[in-house]
């Protein structure tokens, strides 16, 4: 997670990177880098829904697992707080948080990315004053 972070965080870098040389293409490139941010941020939501959907199946089969090894009757709660404590929903739980936290950066993105479009107007609109 840390490398698609750091990844995404160079990525951004270079697409904010503006000066009076790249003005224009960067104006012409502004709408294809917002597809970009907001297609990152809907596959990792898609991704975060998916570990969800995961994380309640292990745990159903964990419990049941469970409920089946014990050697006395455990009710279904109780079998689900021992299934939590497991390795894989451990696992789990990590790569969600994870996701959660791509996805808060990429909505940070996203908002940056469509206040730029302003921030390149006031940059156009200062080189005009200049030129006068």
């Amino acid at each position: 997670m840390s490398d698609t972070l750091d990844k995404y965080s160079q990525e951004l870098e270079e697409h904010l990177s503006i000066d009076e040389f790249n003005l224009k293409n960067t104006q012409l490139m502004l709408p294809g880098r917002k597809h970009i941010w907001v297609g990152r941020l809907m596959r990792h939501k898609r991704e975060l829904n998916q570990l969800k959907d995961l994380k309640k199946e292990k745990i159903a089969t964990l419990t049941r697992a469970v409920q089946e090894q014990s050697n006395v009757r455990l009710t279904t709660p109780n079998a689900e707080k021992v299934a939590e404590n497991s390795e894989t929903i451990k696992d789990i739980n990590k790569q969600i948080q994870e996701q959660i936290l791509l996805i808060d950066y990429l909505e940070k993105v996203e908002k940056i990315m469509s206040s730029i479009g302003f921030d390149i107007k006031n940059i156009i609109e200062i080189n005009k004053l200049e030129t006068l």
